[in-house]
C-alpha cells in the first residue's frame, strides 16, 4: 500500500479539527497505515501545531519558512512536491486552503485527485472505494 501523508491545517498554533477525520479517512484506507501529518508554516505557531497532533500522528513533517508565516497554497504546493515520495497518497481537508491546494498538487504530482469525499469504504484490490456528495449534495455516489 501507498504511503499515507496528511496536509494538516492550523492557525496560530490551533490544528484544525479536520486534522483527526483525515487521520481516521487514513485508517479506513488502510487500517495498517500509519499516517505521517504534513505542516507548513513559521515560528512559534507551527511548532504549538505540531506539538498538538503526537497523539495522532505517530510521525510529523514540518516545513518551516519564513514565506509560510501566512499560509500561500502556490508556495506550499511547490515544497509538497519536493518532498512527498512518488505513488503517496495525500489526503487534504475540504476546507478553503484545500480547494486551493488539492487539485494543483495532484496535477504536479500527476496523481488522481479525488473531491467531495464524504466516507471511505475502504480498497478493492488497488482502487479506493469512496463515497461522494454530487448534485450540491442532494446525491451520495458510491464511486471505485
Amino acid at each position: 500500500m501507498a504511503r499515507i501523508f496528511a496536509y494538516i491545517v492550523h492557525k496560530g498554533g490551533v490544528v484544525d479539527d479536520s486534522a483527526f477525520e483525515l487521520a481516521t479517512a487514513a485508517r479506513k484506507i488502510d487500517p495498517a497505515a500509519s499516517p505521517t501529518a504534513i505542516l507548513a508554516g513559521w515560528c512559534t505557531g507551527l511548532d504549538a501545531a505540531c506539538s498538538a497532533l503526537g497523539a495522532s500522528y505517530p510521525e510529523i513533517w514540518k516545513i518551516a519558512n519564513e514565506a509560510f508565516a501566512y499560509p500561500n497554497a502556490e508556495l506550499i504546493r511547490k515544497a509538497l512536491v519536493k518532498v512527498l515520495p512518488s505513488n503517496s497518497i495525500v489526503l487534504i481537508a475540504h476546507e478553503h486552503f484545500g480547494i486551493d491546494l488539492a487539485p494543483g498538487l495532484s496535477i504536479k504530482l500527476n496523481s488522481a485527485f479525488v473531491s467531495d469525499v464524504v466516507d471511505i469504504a475502504g480498497v478493492d484490490s488497488a482502487s479506493l472505494k469512496a463515497v461522494r456528495q454530487e448534485f450540491g449534495g442532494q446525491v451520495s455516489a458510491h464511486v471505485l
